[in-house]
């Protein structure tokens, strides 16, 4: 792919996965910085928000407090919020408040890499807190592997009972499956995903940035894409903890859309579907079949068994997570499913 495509606009041609070696393990970040040659990249840091005005205090004093001696900018992209997210954005010395008059976060992304003066862009999203080395590790891992995307795990920190439940939901072995950025522990290698990342600005631009026609996966589905310009690399050492969601039901919407996002990407890659990203719609399937009983139960048993693992650590959580793993499941697997007939459409009339 040559030149500099279109923001928001992408080609639906299939990339092709790479096999890449896994990089000597040096260490990397702020322990390593005596072994960088030539002048740091300049980092652009961008928050695409929608009313997080309950968040974005600690997120930004997160950000402020980065060792990393070359952000030149932090770009906090509000598409519409009705709370006070902007107000206390403003407030931070070397925060530029844009607009995103496309609300949805890929429209944001793009805004922000449009007006982004850095060599690399690195998200970060309104509910998380980054570790003081994030921006260091990040850029370090971009310039050790040559990756085209780097990022590190989430690692959830509720605070409530329901975020302390939907948190262990997230990363259990149930609801997280092999997905390596679910893993704290997992060790550093290529993968498919990342939580949030880094991209060099010349060569997401280059790809055309974030396809706008996603509500949600905008980033899986910008993912795939990078996976033959130079692959993504997880890093484990890429720190930052994420405020779940508050409660079931904004979780169930969360993971509904999230749902529907991963079918739009299966659609136009199918190459990009992952076994383990059938589990949940062939379980919502199968609670609708004649075996649906059978179904029920023999899943109900899988989660008493997890949420009992869970209890004897967090017992409030281990409670919680009985509720948060059929939300999540069943959620997201409607989702994928609807998000698919859906996709089905435009190929009717063509």
């Amino acid at each position: 792919m040559s030149g500099t495509a279109r923001l928001g606009r992408q080609s639906s041609e299939t990339p092709v996965l790479r096999s890449l070696p896994v990089p000597d393990p040096t260490p990397i970040g702020p322990i390593a910085a005596e072994a960088r040659t030539g002048p740091l990249p300049g980092v652009t840091v961008a928050l695409p928000v929608l009313d997080e005005a309950a968040h974005i205090d600690c997120c930004l004093r997160s950000v402020l407090s980065q060792t990393y001696p070359r952000i030149v900018e932090i770009l906090v992209v509000d598409g519409g919020s009705v709370d006070a997210t902007r107000e206390i954005a403003s407030r931070f010395p070397g925060v530029r408040v844009l607009e995103n008059p496309g609300r949805r976060q890929s429209a944001g992304l793009n805004v922000a890499l449009r007006e982004a003066r850095g060599d690399v862009l690195v998200r970060v999203d309104g509910r998380t807190t980054v570790a003081p080395d994030y921006v260091d590790r990040c850029v370090s891992a971009l310039t050790q592997t040559g990756a085209a995307l780097v990022g590190g795990p989430i690692e959830p920190d509720g605070t409530t009972w329901i975020e302390r439940s939907v948190g262990a939901a997230l990363t259990s072995t149930l609801g997280a499956g092999p997905a390596r950025f679910r893993n704290t522990k997992a060790a550093a290698d290529w993968t498919d995903i990342v939580y949030l990342g880094a991209a060099r600005v010349d060569v997401l631009r280059r790809l055309g940035g974030y396809d706008e026609e996603f509500s949600t996966n905008e980033d899986g589905e910008l993912l795939y894409r990078l996976s033959r310009e130079g692959g993504v690399w997880f890093d484990p050492t890429i720190r930052s903890t994420y405020r779940p969601r508050g409660s079931f039901l904004t979780f169930m919407r969360q993971y509904f859309t999230y749902g529907i996002g991963r079918a739009a990407t299966v659609r136009k890659y199918p190459a990009s579907l992952r076994p383990r990203q059938l589990a949940a719609p062939l379980l919502v399937l199968g609670l609708l079949s004649p075996w649906r009983r059978k179904v029920a139960l023999a899943y109900l048993a899988v989660v008493v068994s997890a949420a009992g693992a869970e209890t004897r650590e967090d017992p409030a959580a281990g409670a919680g997570m009985a509720v948060a793993l059929p939300v999540m499941h069943l959620s997201w697997g409607v989702g994928f499913l609807v998000g698919w007939l859906r996709s089905l459409r435009p190929s009717r009339t063509e």
